[in-house]
């Protein structure tokens, strides 16, 4: 028995071919090994790319960064910005806090229907507010941190739900104010003495305010000599107020309505108010029952009269108003109620003045109903609280 040799390339007669032997895959290169011409062995394989820097745009005069901003620019754009919107820049930084609530900035305010909780109205006048409109407010307490008087000047809190604990606290801070509307609140002697203080006044609305004493009535008018424009309608006053505001109203009274005391203003109390007060123009005395034309006399010596409200006097005959045509001044004239008799035309008597032009009246009200709605005596308001 022998042993064949199988030699290179050829094969035993006879037989298969041995079966080859199975050897392991061979192994992928590692980088840094230059086993063959690949990308990965190219001797520069590795790209180095140069992430230049941005250049400071400030140095060639480009965009600045808000913080590189001077104040003044920035007060100038905060001015374009409505309240919601200043309160939070505000939020940013110390900086813009400071500038956001800016004197500048908040000098009219309109809070009108807004609901003020305690410590609320007193940080919004401390910022040098000016002209504050919020009527219909819920006003808490103002919570002042300081005893130094405010810089208010136009104020209106007609119809707001409040104290008079809360008005005494404010209206003691209050010295340099022009035009004040209180219209439907419930006062107290204090604070009408403290509207005294305010020696400047020169609008006062008082309308369907109650509360006070007639001695409280006279200091307010004795300290209050410059005032032009007075309304103390339905006050519900008695005879000592009504005879207390026609002897102590300042002379330089133009505009006042007294109208609403049906029992109180008699026609004595027009002649001592026509004698004290002659530069009146626009004089409201409607729904005095107590008023007769014996008072006519006393309203043809104001030289200036233009306008006179009498609606609702029953005791003025229709046929005698007539006797106005000797008011050369007058202009307009309101006598709603008084006319019954259809066959009466009072443009005939007066053809000269209009009658029954202006069913409400203005006087001293800070936005009339005519007029826009935020304004306070004819000075719109920047910063008003919208939703966002």
């Amino acid at each position: 028995m022998g042993v064949q040799l199988i030699h290179d390339g050829g094969t035993a007669s006879g037989t298969s071919p041995p079966h080859p032997q199975l050897s392991p895959p061979a192994k992928r290169p590692r980088h840094g090994t230059n086993t063959g011409p690949g990308k990965e062995n190219h001797p520069h394989r590795f790209l180095v790319s140069k992430r230049f820097r941005r250049a400071n745009a400030s140095a060639n005069g480009g965009s600045r960064s808000c913080d590189e901003l001077p104040d003044e620019l920035l007060l100038l754009i905060f001015r374009s910005l409505s309240l919601p919107h200043l309160l939070k820049v505000s939020q940013v930084s110390r900086r813009w806090h400071r500038l956001a609530f800016d004197q500048a900035l908040w000098y009219s305010v309109d809070l009108s229907s807004a609901t003020l909780p305690a410590g609320t109205l007193g940080r919004v006048l401390a910022s040098g507010v000016m002209v504050l409109r919020s009527p219909r407010s819920f006003l808490g307490e103002p919570g002042f941190t300081h005893d130094s008087p405010l810089l208010l000047q136009h104020m209106d809190l007609s119809h707001c739900i409040t104290t008079p604990r809360t008005l005494l606290h404010l209206l003691r801070r209050c010295h340099r104010l022009i035009g004040l509307s209180l219209e439907g609140l419930q006062l107290s002697d204090p604070v009408l003495r403290a509207v005294g203080q305010s020696q400047d006044l020169h609008r006062l609305n008082l309308s369907s305010c109650s509360g006070f004493g007639h001695d409280a009535l006279h200091h307010m008018l004795h300290s209050c000599s410059r005032l032009e424009e007075v309304n103390v309608s339905w006050c519900g006053f008695g005879r000592l107020h009504v005879g207390v505001t026609v002897t102590q109203v300042p002379e330089t009274v133009t505009q006042l309505n007294i109208s609403g005391h049906r029992r109180s203003l008699t026609d004595t109390d027009v002649q001592v108010l026509c004698q004290r007060c002659p530069r009146i123009t626009n004089l409201d005395m409607s729904d005095s029952s107590m008023l007769t034309p014996a008072c006519f006399p006393s309203l043809q010596q104001l030289p200036h009269l233009q306008h006179l409200g009498l609606s609702r006097c029953h005791h003025i005959p229709a046929a005698s108003v007539g006797e106005l045509a000797q008011i050369t001044t007058l202009k307009t004239l309101s006598i709603f109620g008084l006319v019954h008799n259809s066959t009466l035309n009072v443009k005939d008597l007066i053809p000269q003045i209009k009658v029954n032009a202006f069913p409400l009246t203005s006087i001293a009200r800070p936005t009339p109903a005519q007029g826009k709605a935020r304004t306070v005596w004819g000075i719109s308001c920047r910063l008003a609280l919208r939703t966002l």
